[in-house]
């Protein structure tokens, strides 16, 4: 009985071939992903286990990224950098903007916030930065005596801490996502901080760009009356770091320095991280296992199931085949092709879900060129986070919309931002990752 249904689940696959079918999927996938009914990470395992009973590819596979050191290595790093938000670090940080001389003037205002957003973001998750700095513009804003705006500072934070993310490898989860895959793969990972010299010019584009061209445009396009989001001030005024704050700083620090030695792996120095919290009391067990984004890291699990179903069916090697077809050997045509792709999906559809489909695809590419992966990993981990055109596939970036944006603000003011963000991406690419 087991035997005619486990030949019955695989008869599609059999009938239509196993790469059409997983293409089929893939598809679907991809559809379900952008439509976003349902969580990314339940859409994730569905697929998974889908490929799996229907024969494109073993059914140990669908759960083999929960043994990914990446996984591990998101999971610890993100109670680490709950820990510093439930002590107060990046409050810490980020006060003394609110009483800076120059806290009057609004672009200097939004200069610092995009300089300090975007560092923090580079080793914190960018949501929870953005959430920390928005009580802290509203009680800037109510206290300005009508000199500041939040209108004219929330999108320039939401685009720094976005594109902050991609400063290193721990920034956002696309670049965890990409590293997910080439470990699967049993490929060389992106070290830590590979791609900064690819996203750098872009972070600093941004700053040039929003407190000149895109604050004139704010105040030309953004004529709704400003939103005041009622906050309470007083806590960050009356804030006093006590010693587990900086305990919390500390773990940090450490697990920044142990990525870069590589002391240990990526997984068991963030973990360490991580217990060194619970256990001096940053963070409690249940808030550190509810500050996981377990949606996220379903995604990253269940994704090398996907990528495994592309590569065993052959449905990847069909896609590369075709790519290299329509776009020829060119590989500086190849690379723009996959940064160009990557940025317009992201701006539609999650930067996480676009990484885990796009990445083993680009590997096969590459291998079909007879050229190096990493290029275009490297393209995929920062193409996936140059997200201003739309509010949709950044949640930093869709958390300021509270501020009364409407979408074609983002349209209007990112939409320049975005392109020259791509062509950056592609000449820093190719100037520091040759083929």
């Amino acid at each position: 009985m087991a035997d005619i249904i486990i030949n019955a689940l695989k008869m599609p696959s059999e009938l239509l071939g196993a790469d059409i079918w997983c293409l089929i999927l893939i598809l679907v996938t991809l559809v379900l992903f952008a439509a976003d009914k349902w969580p990314m990470g339940f859409v994730a395992m569905v697929s998974s286990i889908v490929l799996a009973l229907t024969g494109t590819m073993e059914v140990k596979q669908i759960y083999a990224g929960w043994s990914s050191n990446l996984v591990l290595m998101l999971i610890g790093m993100m109670i680490v950098g709950q820990a510093m938000f439930e002590t107060g670090a990046v409050i810490m940080i980020g006060r003394p903007i609110m009483k800076a001389k120059w806290a009057s003037n609004e672009r200097s205002v939004m200069i610092a916030l995009m300089l300090i957003s975007g560092i923090l973001s580079a080793f914190l998750s960018n949501t929870a930065v953005v959430a920390t700095f928005i009580p802290l513009i509203g009680a800037m804003v109510a206290s300005s005596k009508g000199k500041l705006h939040q209108k004219y500072l929330m999108m320039p934070l939401g685009f720094a801490a976005a594109l902050g993310g991609t400063l290193t490898v721990i920034g956002s989860t696309s670049q965890p996502m990409v590293n997910t895959v080439l470990e699967g793969q049993g490929l060389e990972l992106m070290g830590m901080f590979s791609i900064l010299p690819v996203a750098l010019p872009s972070f600093i584009f941004m700053i040039i760009y929003m407190s000149t061209v895109g604050y004139k445009g704010m105040k030309k396009h953004c004529d709704f009356e400003d939103v005041l989001i009622d906050t309470d001030a007083s806590a960050m005024e009356t804030f006093q770091p006590t010693w587990r704050t900086w305990v919390s700083i500390g773990v940090l620090v450490f697990c920044v320095i142990g990525f870069f030695l590589g002391l240990w792996t990526l997984a068991a120095i963030a973990l360490i991280g991580a217990a060194v919290c619970i256990f001096t009391g940053c963070i409690s067990f249940k808030k550190a296992f509810n500050s996981v984004d377990w949606n996220t890291i379903c995604v990253m699990a269940f994704a090398q199931g996907i990528a495994a179903a592309m590569n065993d069916s052959g449905a990847g090697a069909m896609i590369a085949n075709w790519a290299v077809n329509v776009v020829g050997n060119n590989l500086v045509l190849q690379l723009a092709a996959c940064i160009i792709v990557n940025t317009v999906l992201t701006n539609i559809m999650s930067n996480t879900a676009t990484a885990a489909m796009m990445a083993p695809i680009y590997i096969l590419i590459a291998s079909q060129l007879g050229v190096s992966y990493m290029p275009f990993m490297i393209g995929i981990a920062v193409a996936t986070n140059l997200t201003a055109a739309t509010p949709i596939g950044g949640t930093a970036v869709t958390m300021t919309s509270q501020a009364g944006y409407r979408f074609k603000d983002f349209v209007k003011i990112g939409t320049p931002m975005n392109v020259v963000w791509a062509i950056l991406t592609i000449v820093m690419t190719i100037i520091c990752f040759p083929f």
